[in-house]
């Protein structure tokens, strides 16, 4: 499955990454720029889940507004749902599926392209780097990144706490083609995390 709607940026934009104002917006928003500790590798709130073909620490779960240019809303009254995590890669090569670690089963009003609207199935909208912002478009072996998942949620859904699921994928020969892969994504782990609402009120917009 394809995430539902790519970033969108302009070549000015792209500019706008050098600036530190906008690097630590960012990571005010995500919590970024902070040491990754290692965890124990049982599954609670902020501990590592270990396993194949990644590793998952859940921190957080954060209401987000504007996020731009780093990426859009599609509807400007939505609000992100976010799920901050720190992931390391175990496998010996680098991953470019980071949409597939994450779901949020339970979530409702996540804007997805199905007649149900429904968020068990729904990848992230988008996958950031906590630390500044950028898109992640791959992960690498023994480098624990802060990532923030994002879903486009509608303004009726403010949840005060999330049900996450953490993904994992099994190595094995492909039927149709013979070669081996990461298939049969999986539930690997759950949990429930509490939301911390962090968009802006409007009215506090451009207020200094």
């Amino acid at each position: 499955m394809a995430i539902s709607a790519r970033l969108r940026r302009t070549p000015a934009q792209w500019l706008l990454y050098a600036c530190s104002g906008l690097a630590l917006a960012i990571s005010a928003a995500f919590g970024g720029w902070q040491a990754v500790s290692q965890a124990e590798p049982e599954l609670k709130a902020g501990e590592v889940n270990a396993g194949e073909p990644w590793s998952v620490k859940v921190v957080t779960a954060r209401l987000l507004q504007d996020l731009e240019p780093a990426v859009y809303l599609k509807n400007k009254e939505d609000h992100w749902l976010a799920v901050i995590a720190e992931v390391e890669i175990t496998d010996d090569r680098s991953h470019t599926d980071v949409n597939r670690i994450i779901r949020v089963p339970t979530a409702t009003g996540i804007l997805v392209d199905t007649p149900s609207g429904t968020s068990f199935d729904a990848y992230p909208y988008e996958v950031l780097l906590a630390r500044d912002g950028t898109r992640v478009d791959a992960l690498h072996p023994g480098m624990t990144e802060r990532v923030a998942f994002l879903w486009e949620q509608k303004p009726d859904a403010v949840p005060t706490q999330l049900d996450v699921d953490i993904i994992g994928l099994t190595w094995r020969k492909n039927t149709l083609t013979d070669s081996y892969e990461w298939l049969d994504e999986a539930v690997r782990a759950s949990l429930t995390v509490p939301v911390e609402d962090k968009r802006v009120p409007v009215e506090d917009k451009g207020n200094g």
